[in-house]
């Protein structure tokens, strides 16, 4: 089976960061995220990446966490990630509650 996913994004590294640039027609994904939050800044908090990862097989998916940093419009400075590049899938708040 074949899946043809349309990416809303991409991940390019910047200096020690990494940033996720969401393409225009998908900003409402950022939205989404703030207006699960509640708040105006969803900075601080974890975020999952999903993306396409391995270059050589461009069918394989990965999933990244990381920590949003900064928003500034549809670009989100994120902490570093392992990907360059990538085309991004997903990207949604970590909402794994750890309990101790």
């Amino acid at each position: 089976m074949q899946i043809n996913l349309k990416p809303i994004g991409v991940i390019k590294k910047s200096g020690k960061n990494s940033e996720i640039l969401i393409y225009s027609e998908f900003e409402q994904v950022i939205r989404n995220m703030l207006s699960r939050t509640g708040k105006t800044a969803v900075e601080g908090n974890d975020v999952l990446v999903v993306h396409k990862g391995d270059k050589k097989d461009g069918h394989q998916l990965q999933v990244s966490r990381t920590t949003l940093l900064e928003r500034a419009g549809n670009i989100l400075k994120v902490g570093r990630m392992k990907a360059d590049d990538d085309s991004v899938l997903d990207i949604r708040l970590d909402t794994d509650i750890q309990l101790h």
